[in-house]
């Protein structure tokens, strides 16, 4: 995702905003569970902190606070329990940073200290998620998607030789792989690679599982802003979601239970009042959408969305109690 900047706010359109957030949000006790996400200045500055957010009351904690040896830890993703992240980061006190896979257990009262899977091993290691059940990982290591154990154990390379393709997500079976080659959204199955439907714009990317039927993706739309669609596994054309924009960029979703009805994603829109890219959740039911400040306004002690970008989110009906 490129941070653009919007030239133009129109006051209508701030005024219709402003409408739905005051008099059609629902009750506050409408979500639970737990909400995850990073928040860093960019990519490589390798100053990610790690948050979560517990929907039913707001609190907010910080994941990584205790960790020693590793830093920069983004893009995480719980396990079926919720009691397991994986993510990416790199191991603390090297010469030169590097990208590995880890997970971390959630220790009764704090997330214990990071587990490093996959180095440092001078590779590009990136993009972890857990299958349906937990029990696997896959991620990318220099642009082949590799499945292991939990533990590390049993690497299997899935595309070694083939171009090179990233962020992978295993589908509601648990069996088949969504990834993303070339700016298009593939899916592995059987052994087979099928490209999924494109349509109109320039490219696709962040690929994540919905159910048997579909999935969600992220497509750079021709005005060069990216927007949430709907994919098919049977080839049906994508849809847009109403949340998308033309004038700001709209990625990183991530459903809500089944995502039928809430889903949160990430937003450059500038009626937000803090800089770079933002949370923000869609009630689908009632086609309305918020800066997730809105939605929490007055109980988490602090905002959620500030001047850095916050990225990355991903839930699990599980809660945990912090000391």
């Amino acid at each position: 995702m490129r941070k653009r900047v919007a030239a133009i706010v129109a006051l209508s359109t701030f005024a219709v905003f402003t409408i739905l957030i005051t008099f059609i949000q629902p009750a506050k006790s409408s979500l639970s569970g737990t909400l995850i996400y990073h928040r860093y200045t960019d990519y490589q500055s390798w100053d990610a902190t790690m948050w979560t957010i517990d929907l039913k009351s707001g609190i907010q904690a910080q994941v990584n606070k205790n960790w020693h040896t590793m830093i920069s830890p983004i893009n995480a993703h719980f396990s079926a329990d919720g009691q397991t992240i994986t993510f990416m980061g790199s191991a603390a006190g090297l010469a030169e940073n590097d990208w590995d896979v880890f997970t971390s257990h959630w220790g009764g009262k704090v997330w214990q200290e990071p587990i490093n899977l996959t180095g440092p091993n001078g590779a590009r290691d990136e993009d972890p998620k857990f299958s349906p059940d937990g029990s696997t990982i896959i991620y990318k290591e220099d642009g082949v998607l590799v499945t292991m154990n939990i533990d590390g154990s049993n690497k299997t390379y899935l595309t070694k030789g083939e171009p090179e393709s990233s962020m992978p997500y295993f589908a509601a079976n648990g069996k088949d792989i969504l990834f993303e080659r070339a700016g298009d959204i593939y899916l592995l199955s059987n052994g087979k690679e099928i490209k999924m439907y494109a349509g109109a714009g320039e490219s696709s990317y962040y690929p994540i599982g919905l159910d048997e039927k579909t999935f969600l993706y992220t497509r750079v739309q021709s005005t060069h802003h990216d927007a949430i669609m709907k994919g098919f596994y049977d080839g049906s054309p994508s849809t847009s979601y109403f949340f998308n924009s033309p004038d700001w960029d709209t990625s990183d979703s991530f459903p809500y239970k089944d995502g039928s009805r809430f889903i949160f994603y990430v937003t450059g829109d500038f009626l937000i009042p803090h800089g770079g890219y933002n949370l923000a959740l869609a009630d689908l039911k009632t086609h309305t959408r918020w800066d997730i400040d809105q939605w929490f306004k007055g109980r988490t002690g602090g905002d959620i969305n500030t001047e850095f970008a916050e990225l990355g989110p991903a839930w699990t009906p599980a809660v945990f109690s912090h000391s």
